[in-house]
């Protein structure tokens, strides 16, 4: 009996052991299932996070090629003129040098046709949520001529453009860096009616594309920006003593476009309408030319594509603050801008033939 009743226990004990490793192989299913089920989730959520990534406005920050060719060439053509930022000019046939007022009308004698070249040096800082920004563009700009003795002037101009810039996308609380850098050209006729002496209006088409390649944590691809621009503007400049008022009004429209099918993931597009009325005060030197302008923007930008979309104030005031340079053959202007959460700083130098 008593080993019966050892036999009897032992069974017991066994069964209940049997039940225990039984429930414990279940509890380790069910916490490797939740564990791979926990980990597919992650690894989906992972390539959600990815795919969102991919879908940057990519234009919204190499619009910064467009905005900053646009003005340059406003400025070039209108600076031999009424001495803005200094462009060299040679006039074909005539050795002589263009003064910085009326220069083109009479350097004109001998030839019609002028050849003017310009460095531009732009660093950024775009600190508008949620697309920030900063970098530097670089320009190359040269052009040919056309005045005769009549107050109609014109030409075209080819710049060469090298962006160099990092990026951060804010979306869903999460920052996304980038590397995004590039090199293009645009091409762009303009017409120039100076009114007066101290009167003009300008005008300007153009168009030009830019190579990028734009690289992130997870990604690599090299799209390419198609763009657009425009451009009319009247500037007006009176003598005040000993210094010079130049009123200034424009209007610019550029756009942008990066197209999937050159490489990103995603067709965006931003256009941005642009009015900018102000004044600059400058004060000529024999060698330095110091000047200050403010002046009040106006934009509307409108964009498409990707994830998260390029934000723009509605208006805004732009301050100036620059240093003209010239002597003999050497020219130079730098430039400090500062606007509502951005700021440029604009270098120009060079030699004149």
């Amino acid at each position: 009996m008593p080993f019966a009743r050892l036999s009897f226990t032992c069974w017991r004990v066994s069964g209940l052991n049997f039940y225990f490793l039984n429930l414990m192989a279940m509890n380790l299913s069910l916490i490797f299932r939740i564990s791979l089920g926990a980990f597919a989730l992650h690894a989906s959520s992972h390539a959600v996070a990815q795919s969102a990534e991919r879908k940057t406005n990519l234009s919204a920050v190499s619009q910064v090629i467009s905005t900053t060719t646009v003005n340059a060439l406003s400025n070039s053509y209108l600076s031999s003129m009424m001495g803005g930022m200094g462009v060299f000019r040679w006039r074909l046939g005539d050795a002589g040098e263009a003064g910085p007022r009326g220069g083109l009308a009479a350097a004109a004698e001998d030839s019609p046709w002028s050849l003017w070249a310009t460095p531009v040096r732009s660093t950024f800082n775009n600190n508008i949520l949620p697309i920030t920004s900063q970098g530097a563009v670089t320009l190359a700009i040269a052009g040919i001529e056309y005045r005769d003795e009549g107050p109609w002037m014109g030409g075209v101009t080819v710049s060469l453009d090298q962006l160099a810039a990092t990026t951060q996308t804010l979306s869903a609380g999460t920052a996304t860096g980038a590397e995004l850098r590039g090199h293009g050209y645009t091409l762009a006729p303009y017409l120039v009616y100076q009114m007066t002496p101290m009167r003009a209006i300008d005008m300007s088409i153009g168009a030009g594309q830019s190579n990028l390649d734009y690289v992130s944590a997870s990604k690599s691809t090299k799209p390419v920006d198609h763009r657009r621009l425009a451009s009319v503007g009247i500037t007006d400049m009176h003598e005040w003593g000993k210094a010079f008022v130049m009123l200034k009004a424009n209007y610019n429209v550029t756009l942008d476009r990066i197209a999937a099918s050159t490489g990103a993931d995603d067709d965006t597009m931003t256009r941005l309408n642009q009015a900018r009325v102000g004044a600059q005060l400058m004060y000529p030197g024999e060698t330095f030319s110091p000047f200050v302008a403010h002046y009040r923007l106006f934009n509307t930008l409108r964009a498409s594509g990707g994830d998260t979309q390029p934000v723009e104030y509605s208006a805004t005031g732009q301050w100036q603050l620059g240093l003209n340079m010239s002597s003999g053959g050497i020219f130079g202007a730098l430039v400090a801008q500062r606007e509502r959460d951005r700021h440029q700083m604009r270098l120009y130098v060079g030699y004149r033939y």
